[in-house]
């Protein structure tokens, strides 16, 4: 993780610098954890429910639609494999 965003406190946190930069949108309560490869997790609280959701994004520049069938196994890998590092 090399930054998290913290809805809730407003705040933007770079990890490897700890330098904090204020988030100018509503409060809310979620976290964002982006990686160094660009992917990102986000988790909030269910409205409905007593369980935390988890949201997954991967990215992968393509640069041509014959690109596109191996861009995309590589992406739901790598959504695989956060899911595994999560339990």
């Amino acid at each position: 993780v090399v930054r998290l965003d913290d809805y809730q406190k407003s705040e933007s946190k770079d990890i490897k610098t700890n330098a904090t930069k204020t988030i100018d949108l509503p409060q809310s309560n979620v976290l964002i954890f982006y990686t160094e490869d660009g992917s990102k997790i986000a988790a909030r609280p269910s409205g409905t429910e007593p369980k935390i959701k988890f949201y997954f994004s991967v990215n992968e520049k393509i640069n041509s639609a014959s690109d596109y069938p191996n861009i995309k196994n590589n992406l739901l890998a790598r959504i695989q494999a956060l899911k595994e590092e999560l339990g």
